[in-house]
């Protein structure tokens, strides 16, 4: 059985040596040739088993293959570490003297978990705190990513609670970016001297449970802001008023008594655009596959904004998924304004 094909220009000529990658998590594998990912499928039948060499012939009388290296690692996600982008700053919270504080208060704790976290704990409802990098250094345009979850075991487990990034704070404002791992909601937050404002809020059923470890992530530039869940974008959000400042962690307590969230890391690098696309049609739809033929879905309307998962083969068709929506689905190349260049996408079947 065929789960998924495609051609890569990238594979070299016999006599020339090329890398294969696999990343298997669960029932989700992503297919890499020489560090550019090709594929992404899914399948739940085999969870387990040993690993190996493969050969083949269709027409081929004769075959001979050189392996030069099997290497297996631990699964671990590909993240902001691997990027490009100049690292600006980051903690993965194993060593105290970095300088993150390690305090008691009335109604919080915070300090180090050893041997890798960073800890706030909350032991009373309707309660919020940040924490800020120690340096107290001030950003503007950048990427920063956290890794946190809620710990169960020392959670209430009746009541909601948010947490996660802090950002641009100067004295008494800041932006935050929180997720509600019960109510699957995230917020996008401004915190001001007189009041905490809503600028968007939304669900996202990706958001894991308590224990399970999200990745929140911000790009600022400028007044511009994009919000991503799990390498998922969630919302675009504009506001000037704070334009630059300190970043940190965020916790709050609506109605859960006793609320303990870990940090697993904190990452700041310099502003790289994500790869957002913009809707250039006055309507344009939405269909369920590479071409006319496939019925349409929904419409989109200029200025929507998608974010580009992949491309079908001819390259003429992108497969698209809504921000701060479920729904994914393919639109024609042509009508779309992209921040970056598609041809790197990988293959994506209907």
């Amino acid at each position: 059985i065929v789960l998924s094909e495609g051609v890569e220009e990238g594979i070299h000529d016999l006599d020339g040596e090329d890398t294969l990658r696999v990343d298997t998590q669960e029932a989700n594998f992503s297919f890499h040739i020489n560090d550019r990912l090709v594929a992404q499928v899914t399948d739940s039948d085999f969870p387990s088993g040993e690993v190996g060499l493969y050969a083949q012939t269709f027409d081929s009388a004769h075959t001979h293959i050189h392996f030069d290296s099997l290497t297996v690692l631990d699964f671990e996600a590909p993240s902001l570490e691997a990027s490009d982008q100049a690292l600006l700053y980051q903690d993965d919270f194993t060593n105290p003297a970095t300088g993150w504080p390690d305090k008691k208060f009335d109604n919080y704790f915070i300090g180090y978990h050893e041997p890798e976290f960073y800890h706030i704990e909350i032991t009373s409802p309707q309660y919020k705190t940040t924490v800020f990098e120690p340096e107290k250094r001030t950003f503007s345009d950048v990427t920063i990513e956290v890794r946190t979850f809620a710990v169960s075991n020392k959670t209430s487990p009746d009541g909601d609670l948010a947490y996660g990034l802090a950002f641009r704070r100067s004295g008494d404002q800041y932006y935050a970016f929180t997720i509600s791992p019960r109510t699957k909601k995230w917020f996008v937050l401004k915190s001001t001297p007189n009041a905490l404002i809503v600028l968007s809020e939304g669900v996202e059923e990706g958001i894991h449970d308590l224990d399970g470890e999200d990745t929140l992530r911000v790009d600022t530039q400028e007044a511009n802001f994009s919000f991503h869940i799990n390498d998922r974008l969630v919302a675009q959000v504009t506001d000037s008023d704070f334009p630059s400042g300190e970043v940190g962690l965020y916790a709050q307590t609506f109605d859960s008594a006793h609320t303990h969230i870990h940090f697993d890391s904190l990452t700041v690098l310099d502003f790289e655009a994500p790869l957002v696309c913009s809707v250039k049609a006055l309507a344009l739809n939405l269909r369920t596959g590479p071409g006319t033929g496939y019925s349409s879905s929904t419409f989109l309307t200029k200025d929507d904004v998608v974010q580009p998962l992949g491309v079908n083969s001819d390259g003429d068709w992108i497969k698209v998924g809504m921000a701060g929506s479920e729904e994914q689905g393919w639109v024609s190349r042509e009508y779309l304004s992209c921040t970056a260049d598609l041809d790197q996408l990988p293959l994506a079947l209907p």
